[in-house]
């Protein structure tokens, strides 16, 4: 059996790898690079805001527990501004 943290550090584990998979086959700058890169931000951003929540809700977190936490706040603006950023360069062009 998993514990919560394994549970979250498995999932951001796996969005970290497989989130940029849609991205692949298509050339930067595009309307369908663009097109790929919002499930990608949206693979992101909800799997931090998955760990965020569930560490967030931890009163007694250790040192990991801290790290794990500040990482994914990070990855969740990383997520927020490729999905903005996607979102401009698609009404722009």
């Amino acid at each position: 059996m998993l514990s919560g943290r394994a549970k979250r550090v498995l999932v951001y584990t796996c969005a970290l790898l497989l989130s940029p998979m849609p991205l692949m086959p298509y050339v930067p700058g595009t309307r369908e690079f663009a097109l790929a890169l919002i499930p990608c931000a949206v693979m992101l951003t909800l799997a931090s805001f998955y760990v965020v929540r569930g560490e967030w809700r931890v009163k007694a977190r250790p040192l990991v527990g801290q790290k794990l936490l500040a990482a994914s706040v990070i990855t969740f603006g990383f997520g927020l501004s490729l999905l903005a950023g996607a979102i401009a360069f698609l009404i722009r062009f």
